[in-house]
């Protein structure tokens, strides 16, 4: 069994903040926050905004998982759901009714240690003391990027021979109660110089056209005319009640 897990929350500690964003930037593929503009743009002034909402997991005094969320407004329909970047790390118009996670971080030495569940319902329980109806994710699949031909429409369906879901971190999910709602269809869009794309994949783009590139779970458009290749990354909305 674990041992009890201590959250504490970046409201009044920048250090602690600072730590989340570091483990956030270790966490992701260098091109997310390299070449997502919206992550470029409002990913630092988004944490500092919300740092009520970034917490982080302490066995005694070892960090060992942290949560990046963001309070939103949503009027609990599908269409309702953002479909970028944008709209989640922008300050809603609206006054924030769901909370919405946006990453479940652990370090690499305490991974496969059954923490990320605990991470969950650390941001369920966020949303519970300020009083929202539920947690929303964009759900990043782990093991989408070993099927990126795949459409997403029918990855995120897929299921084991048990029923459920295929794919570890839907399931994860699926266990703790969350439901598929829809695709997010860009989460994350990333644009990069070919140079830029050669040194975040470590391949050579000699001609244009579609590439598998590692770390991704849809083919990138290399365009070398242009100088340019596109990423676009769909997710996968589930929600939790809080």
């Amino acid at each position: 069994m674990h041992k009890p897990f201590e959250i504490r929350t970046a409201a009044d500690n920048l250090m602690l903040l600072e730590k989340v964003d570091q483990l956030a930037r270790q966490s992701f593929t260098p091109f997310f926050f390299e070449g997502d503009q919206a992550v470029v743009r409002y990913w630092k002034e988004m944490m500092i905004r919300c740092r009520s909402f970034q917490f982080a997991l302490f066995q005694e005094q070892e960090l060992v998982g942290a949560g990046v969320t963001v309070p939103l407004y949503w009027d609990g329909t599908l269409t309702g759901l953002p479909e970028t970047a944008e709209s989640i790390y922008l300050p809603s118009a609206k006054e924030p009714n769901v909370l919405c996670a946006l990453a479940a971080l652990i370090p690499p030495e305490h991974q496969g240690k059954g923490i990320s569940p605990y991470v969950l319902n650390a941001m369920k329980s966020l949303a519970r003391q300020h009083g929202f109806s539920s947690l929303i994710v964009p759900v990043y699949p782990h093991h989408k990027s070993n099927y990126p031909l795949v459409p997403m429409e029918r990855y995120m369906h897929w299921r084991r021979g048990d029923g459920l879901p295929f794919d570890p971190w839907i399931r994860v999910h699926w266990r703790l109660g969350g439901k598929i709602l829809k695709i997010m269809p860009k989460a994350s869009v990333v644009r990069g110089t070919i140079e830029r794309w050669e040194r975040w994949s470590g391949l050579r783009f000699l001609d244009s056209g579609l590439y598998i590139v590692p770390e991704t779970i849809n083919p990138v458009q290399i365009d070398l005319e242009k100088n340019e290749g596109i990423y676009i990354e769909p997710n996968v909305w589930m929600e939790h009640f809080a």
